[in-house]
């Protein structure tokens, strides 16, 4: 009798100290590579409309006629509408201007 009293103890000191969270199954983790994708490249506009002063000491471009910083041009306002063609003249947008 006194040997099942000493296992029993022995078994309940062993569940007592181990640890509940270890003892259970953890899920398998898989380790897959990344796909990785192609970079979506934006495509330019097929038309746009803008406005630049042909002045050398113009830096921007403007989205409309009445803008402040296009009514000082003292040359020509040239209105543009392909982006390839604005590529050309290398300006800023001008952050007066709101879209």
């Amino acid at each position: 009798m006194r040997s099942l009293l000493k296992i029993t103890l022995l078994v309940l000191a062993v569940f007592a100290f181990t640890d509940p969270i270890l003892a259970q199954t953890k899920p398998k983790k898989t380790t897959k590579a990344p796909v990785k994708t192609a970079p979506v490249k934006k495509a330019l506009p097929k038309e746009i409309n803008v406005y630049l002063c042909t002045s050398s000491k113009d830096k921007y471009y403007h989205k409309r006629t009445t803008c402040m910083g296009l009514n000082k041009c003292s040359e020509t306002i040239k209105n543009i509408k392909k982006p390839t063609e604005l590529g050309k003249y290398k300006r800023k947008k001008c952050p007066r201007c709101k879209p």
